[in-house]
């Protein structure tokens, strides 16, 4: 019996990953109900697998938002093949976060930026975003922001600024930091999916850059 339970196990996976497969291929391809098929027919296979939960989810939003969902999709690899082994439990818990926010579809980040202002301006270390952009006029952002004290935390006034702050981290290369900023927020709306769109094409360099370092030391190594 226990020889039994052992090869259905096995033959789960085998078809649970078989079904993944279909659904990213689907979904890239923007068959969101196939992929919705294929993602349910994981999830039912491993209720815990949370690649199954999302391929899942977003099918679901793709038949409303076809670009947004792809576009969190390619996001969402870009991460994974960036980030550590490790931390990808709180990327998928991330990328949840972010399609739950579009499920609702009227997200606004204003009141928690306004809550956000309040909390940090009782802090010590606080600073105003405005000061900031106040010392970008003389100097480069990656001076500014390097310069800045450790757990220094930053006021918003206005949501805009927010996301202007956001878009210097892209720019820069601060992508750690930027997916930091997005997974310490407590929603999204629509206007973070530009960032998402810029942060993938530059994970997409490094992780390009990376594989080809590592080509050429291989190929160094049996020359």
């Amino acid at each position: 019996m226990q020889t039994i339970r052992l090869h259905q196990a096995g033959t789960n996976i085998i078809s649970k990953k078989s079904f993944q497969r279909k659904g990213i291929k689907s979904l890239l391809s923007a068959n969101f109900k196939e992929a919705f098929n294929m993602f349910e027919n994981a999830f039912w296979l491993d209720t815990n697998d949370l690649d199954s939960k999302i391929g899942l989810y977003l099918a679901d939003m793709g038949m409303d938002f076809g670009q947004e969902a792809v576009g969190i999709y390619e996001f969402y690899q870009s991460i994974l093949a960036y980030e550590r082994r490790s931390k990808k439990h709180s990327v998928q818990k991330m990328i949840l976060s972010l399609i739950e926010a579009f499920d609702n579809k009227t997200h606004s980040l204003s009141k928690a930026v306004q809550n956000s202002k309040n909390a940090t301006m009782e802090s010590y270390d606080a600073i105003n975003y405005m000061d900031i952009k106040a010392m970008l006029e003389t100097q480069d952002f990656k001076e500014v922001y390097s310069g800045l004290p450790i757990n220094t935390k930053l006021v918003f006034s206005q949501k805009s600024d927010f996301y202007e702050f956001l878009s210097l981290l892209v720019k820069n290369d601060y992508i750690d930091a930027l997916l930091n900023y997005i997974d310490s927020l407590p929603m999204y709306d629509m206007d973070i999916i530009p960032l998402l769109e810029a942060a993938n094409s530059k994970l997409e360099a490094k992780n390009n850059k990376r594989k080809n370092i590592k080509k050429n030391n291989n190929e160094t190594t049996h020359n």
